[in-house]
Formats: C-alpha cells, structure tokens, sequence
C-alpha cells in the first residue's frame, strides 16, 4: 500500500555548478530527507555526479527514487546525458528560496562563478504566489564570485604558511579555513578594489609590500567584494527585507560579516548552499516528473573525460 504521505517517494534535485555539486532528496510530502555534504568536484563534475547517483541509489534504492533532476551551470548536459529533468538554475534557487523563507523579499546570491540578486513580489491574498520582480547578475567577469576568493586565498598560502611549509598540495578547503579565519582576526580592512580580478591580485601585492598585516588584506578583500556587488549588481535598487544570502559564498563567515556592514539584519538560512538543488527537486515533484537516471548511462557518465 503507498504511504498517503508521500515518504515512499523520493525526489532528488542535484546542482552540478561551477565549483561545486550540491544535492538534496525530498519525499513527497516536500519533507527533507536528506542534505548531502557540499563537494568541490575540481574540474572532475561528470565523475562526481557519478559517484553521487550510485550513492543515491545505494542509500535509497531504485524503486523509492522516482527522479533525478538538475540545475546549474553543468546541469543541463547532465540532463542530457542522462535523460533527466533540467531547470535552470536561477528559477531552481528562487523556488528553493520561496519555499524555506516563505516571506523572502530580497536574494543575494553568491556562487563558483557567478552573482546574483533577486528581489521577490508576494501576491496577497492568493495563498503562496509571488513573482520575480527584479533580477541582475554578473558579467563574464569573475571578480567577486567563490572562484575568486578560492583563487586569492591559494595565491597567499605561502604568505599564510611560510615557506617551510608545502601548502601547495593541501586541501583548498583547508587553505580556505585558515584563510578565513585570519581574516576575521583583522581589526581594519585594508582597501582592496574588486571591480576587477586583475587589478585586485595588483592591489593585495602592493599592499603586501607596503606591510599591511595580511589579515586585514583578506577582511579588506572581503569588504571590497560586499562593496563591489553593492554598486555593480544592486546599483541604485532599495532592497527590502528579509534579505537572504546563499550560494557557495554564504557559508564563508567572513563574506557574511562583510555584508553585515550593509544588512546588519541579513539572514544566511539553513541548507543556503542547496537551494538550487531543493528547487529543481521541488520542480520536478509538482510537474509530476517521474524520470530517474537510467543506469546503463552512468558507465559512461563516470568515465567520462
């Protein structure tokens, strides 16, 4: 007999970005089963996806799982391939946001290579409906996006570690940790111009060379990221609260603490680097979707490149 509160019916929503793979199983009832933790897939997103199916059906089985769906910057071959349900990934995070901060009016998002804002129009008295009512983001340009910060913080490991020690094989992880960490010990942050990746690499050395502390440089540089998404992505536009922020991003404390200078009331909600994958899972579950990935196409998805 099925369960008439849907939780022997799962739907998985993955977000194969730029940086990362992030990946949520919802049941039917739009209950959360299960966040999986966020995976760098460097450079390597056919077989991370792989890995991360089998595992799915490992930890599910076959006949829970009724789909598989995609987002991101990488979803859409995925889906493809696969022969899975696609969503794009800006439309994946605004339902994921609508649907965990039901009141949501404004979105700062921070991902692997992009940024984005979305401010959000509830409709009343017509039960949960809203509309998109302003949406901008960047250019081609990564200054400012989690890839540039990961690129600053891998830039400073030696200047961080010394010479003795050889950071260059650690975990970008850990060299990120630490780099965050010394950042929030800064008492002032140096100014760092982020319009441009290039010219903000010129600034921390000249900075460097003049002999500011390094940790006032890395909170400088995440001041200066707040700062150049407020006049390059929000520009003139009032933004209404409650203000969220999610992505890649949301989870570096110390971006968060940068944004705090503008929104001292922003909120960095639960799962905040999900969204994208909640929202296509989501998706997937009210159009009925019931197309899971076929398995004789994985052996080809791992080996892959």
């Amino acid at each position: 007999m099925a369960d008439k509160n849907g939780r022997d019916t799962l739907y998985a929503g993955i977000d194969a970005g730029s940086v990362s793979v992030n990946c949520v199983v919802i049941d039917g009832g739009r209950r959360l089963v299960r966040e999986y933790p966020y995976m760098r897939h460097m450079g390597r997103v056919e077989q991370t996806v792989w890995t991360l199916i089998r595992n799915l059906y490992d930890d599910f089985g076959g006949k829970k799982l009724r789909s598989i769906s995609f987002t991101g910057t990488h979803g859409k071959m995925l889906s493809e391939v696969l022969g899975a349900f696609y969503e794009f990934e800006t439309i994946s995070q605004v339902i994921g946001a609508v649907f965990l901060v039901p009141g949501v009016r404004t979105i700062i998002s921070m991902g692997g290579q992009h940024t984005a804002l979305f401010q959000i129009a509830h409709k009343r008295g017509n039960g949960n409906q809203w509309e998109l009512e302003y949406f901008n983001t960047n250019g081609p340009c990564a200054s400012g996006t989690g890839s540039f910060i990961d690129q600053q913080a891998q830039r400073l490991a030696t200047s961080m570690y010394g010479t003795g020690e050889d950071a260059v094989s650690w975990n970008i992880d850990r060299i990120l940790g630490d780099f965050i960490e010394l950042g929030l010990k800064g008492a002032t942050p140096a100014n760092v111009a982020c319009r441009c990746s290039v010219f903000t690499k010129t600034d921390m050395i000249h900075l460097q060379n003049k002999g500011e502390k390094l940790e006032d440089i890395i909170y400088g540089l995440h001041v200066g990221n707040a700062r150049n998404y407020m006049s390059t992505i929000v520009s003139n536009h009032t933004l209404q609260k409650p203000i969220i922020f999610i992505g890649g991003l949301s989870l570096n404390s110390l971006q968060v603490k940068a944004f705090k200078n503008y929104f001292p009331d922003l909120i960095v909600p639960g799962h905040s680097s999900s969204f994208g994958a909640l929202g296509v899972a989501l998706q997937a579950l009210e159009s009925g979707c019931s197309a899971g990935v076929d398995p004789g196409r994985l052996k080809d998805l791992g080996t892959a490149h």
